[in-house]
């Protein structure tokens, strides 16, 4: 069902208006235009006027003037008393919502007819988008004064998230319509509400906050808190790629003088739809080590060889594609940057370039690559990077290591430092572990077996063998983390240290869980990966079982094995009785706030409540098959099939859903929308 309703001011809607002659300026002057554009002529206001699932209604009094960058009109402003209500109708959003809303903003909020409305006053608005105004406000004359308060200019000047201009630009190098962006002066909270039907078909209600305390460096630069996400014109269980998805890339990184480094990225991309002519991507265009914020600046762009015209400013990049690429056509785009990126954390001698954008990074949906690396680093440094090493050794005083994903992947990483690197091969995969500073070589050699233990148990179990040629486990100097990009384990210290300390001894209570769990990253994350964060269950609940089901074998498998899992089994129906409202699995990553409750609650969500739903799972297979013998064989069958189905390829909860009912011959939907969409958690016993 479309969810989605274009703007409408004044009766009828104009036509969408044509960038015109500013199709023939750069991005950055398009951008600049449209970010501080000027006062137009002024607009009667004869409706409220609706955005998507608001409405903005105003006083008599209000003010209204269409919007002008480089003379075509871009939206509207409005000064005057007003109320705003917001209405979410998605069923699967209402309670995340409602969460939010309460707990973030000072809005009211009711339920009138199934469906949750959030209200408050106003005092203006700044409404971006082509089309929203009449074309003939834009034939008549501009003041060509600034068109924009200096509440709205502080908020589009700085931000930690994307300006309108972004939008408005990729709207129409995409050939699409409908987009909007508006901010909202309420009368104790500022507010966002933008819509982009083509590339995140979503429509999103945000809180504008600003970054506090004073300490920090990015004090008073505003970043958002999400209220409301819907779906627009899908359900939420729909997948697609985006405009642009990268095939291959070759990341060249050179660190060529303490956290300095040149980073060279050619990106090979296939159209999946025609005439696209914007490639947008993120890339940090600041880094900061705690005490300094340093410019990260590209230094060259171009189009198949050629020179492209780009804009990087706020965390993102943009590529004007010219001539736009046609469906199923491909082009290869290169990019240099360089900047202070290799930043030692503290004082410690090491850097990694993690799973962050400090490379033109594509979204989820639009990253399915092969990927070459290359790093440089002076020597003593040992240098690390995600895939199969190709190539390895020093010269003239760096050390260098080349190496390669030759299968579709994600977030590829990097690293270097004062390391000592033991390393085992054995069925032809090479485990190398690197401990920081000091050997710690029992710890090592520890590490090694149970990473060959846990992937071997995990080929056999999902009748999948390990994906790599080698991993490298890499020690990160701090406590209670990790993470497993693509042929690479960050793991933190006290996995190598002895528990001689309170610290270690606090984060070591689970480390053998969080590696093996870890090592589980390469069949759900890495043979199965995801192309939203909404799936990211897919990746970090299916993990957690499995590290489970591993534990239990490690520990025997008999009475010892089954009183561990029980053990982890009651752990998880714990940790999901302390979640608070809005409790949807899949929709995790849109809990608002930031106090350690609503972290909590995520982590929960993902590690708790998700490895619970497909304990449930099982526990229906066995009911199903008439024997716990037979259901487990079904529950495997199910992870198998799963895998099988999505082996180097974005996985879907729409596709688990399709396999269990094809086992079946059941309709599982039901039970999805009450404990993967909806708030409910099964009862597992």
């Amino acid at each position: 069902m479309k969810t989605f309703n274009r703007a409408c001011v004044i009766g009828c809607l104009g036509t969408i208006l044509a960038l015109g002659n500013a199709a023939a300026l750069g991005l950055a002057q398009s951008a600049a235009a449209i970010d501080a554009p000027t006062l137009g002529s002024e607009i009667t206001l004869t409706q409220p006027i609706r955005l998507g699932h608001a409405l903005m209604t105003f006083s008599a009094g209000a003010k209204a003037h269409a919007l002008i960058a480089n003379g075509r009109v871009c939206g509207m402003i409005v000064e005057g008393d007003g109320w705003l209500k917001y209405t979410i109708g998605n069923r699967f959003s209402i309670p995340v919502a409602k969460r939010n809303i309460t707990r973030c903003s000072h809005l009211t909020h009711v339920m009138i007819h199934g469906a949750l409305q959030a209200g408050g006053a106003i005092k203006g608005a700044v409404i971006w988008g082509w089309g929203i105004v009449p074309s003939k406000a834009e034939a008549a004359n501009s003041p060509g004064r600034q068109g924009i308060p200096t509440w709205a200019a502080k908020i589009v000047t700085a931000p930690l998230f994307s300006p309108p201009s972004h939008l408005l630009l990729a709207e129409k190098r995409l050939g699409g319509h409908g987009s909007f962006y508006a901010v909202v002066n309420g009368t104790r909270n500022t507010f966002l509400i933008a819509a982009d039907p083509l590339e995140d078909r979503c429509e999103s209600f945000y809180k504008i906050r600003t970054v506090k305390p004073v300490s920090n460096l990015f004090h008073g630069r505003p970043y958002l808190e999400e209220l409301a996400a819907q779906p627009v014109g899908r359900h939420w269980i729909d997948r697609f790629p985006a405009p642009l998805v990268a095939t291959h890339e070759h990341i060249d990184i050179n660190n060529d003088r303490g956290p300095h480094v040149f980073i060279t990225t050619t990106t090979t991309l296939v159209a999946t739809r025609s005439n696209v002519g914007l490639w947008n991507v993120r890339l940090l265009n600041e880094h900061s080590d705690g005490i300094h914020i340093y410019p990260i600046r590209v230094t060259s762009v171009t189009r198949d060889g050629r020179p492209a015209d780009f804009l990087h400013r706020d965390g993102e990049l943009l590529v004007t594609l010219d001539p736009p690429v046609m469906q199923g056509h491909t082009v290869t785009v290169s990019v240099t940057h360089e900047g202070n990126l290799a930043i030692p954390p503290g004082h410690d001698s090491y850097w990694w370039l993690g799973t962050w954008p400090w490379y033109p990074q594509p979204p989820l949906n639009g990253e399915f690559a092969t990927i070459d690396m290359s790093v440089r680093t002076p020597s003593p440094f040992i240098p690390f990077a995600s895939g199969a090493i190709v190539a390895k050794g020093v010269k003239d005083g760096y050390a260098f290591v080349r190496t390669r994903l030759d299968r579709p992947s994600q977030y590829p990483v990097a690293a270097a430092g004062k390391y000592h690197v033991y390393s085992k091969t054995k069925d032809g995969i090479t485990c190398s572990v690197a401990s920081y500073v000091f050997g710690k070589k029992k710890a090592c050699r520890r590490l090694i077996k149970d990473f060959f233990a846990a992937s071997s148990y995990y080929s056999k179990l999902f009748d999948s063998p390990w994906p790599y040629p080698n991993v490298q486990v890499i020690e990160i100097n701090t406590w209670g983390f990790g993470q497993a990009p693509p042929g690479v384990i960050f793991i933190t210290k006290e996995a190598y240290q002895p528990l001689i300390n309170p610290f270690n001894q606090f984060f070591s209570a689970g480390v053998n869980e969080r590696y093996v769990h870890e090592i589980a990253h390469a069949w759900w994350g890495h043979r199965l990966m995801m192309d939203s964060m909404d799936e990211q269950w897919l990746t970090e609940s299916f993990a957690e079982y499995s590290a489970a089901m591993f534990l239990k074998a490690a520990y025997g498998g008999g009475k010892a094995g089954s009183k561990k899992f029980k053990q982890i089994l009651d752990g998880w129906r714990a940790h999901t009785k302390e979640i608070g409202p809005g409790g949807s699995v899949f929709l995790a990553n849109h809990l608002a706030g930031d106090g350690m409750r609503d972290f909590q609650d995520r982590i929960y969500l993902l590690y708790a409540k998700g490895p619970l739903v497909l304990h449930a799972i099982r526990l229906r297979l066995r009911k199903f098959a008439g024997s716990t013998k037979k259901g487990d064989a079904l529950f495997i069958i199910l992870l198998r099939s799963f895998l099988k189905n999505t082996n180097f390829k974005w996985g879907s909860t729409h596709t688990l859903i399709g396999i269990l009912d094809q086992m079946t011959h059941q309709d599982w939907q039901p039970f999805f929308d009450r404990y993967v969409f909806g708030t409910e958690t099964p009862n597992v016993k």
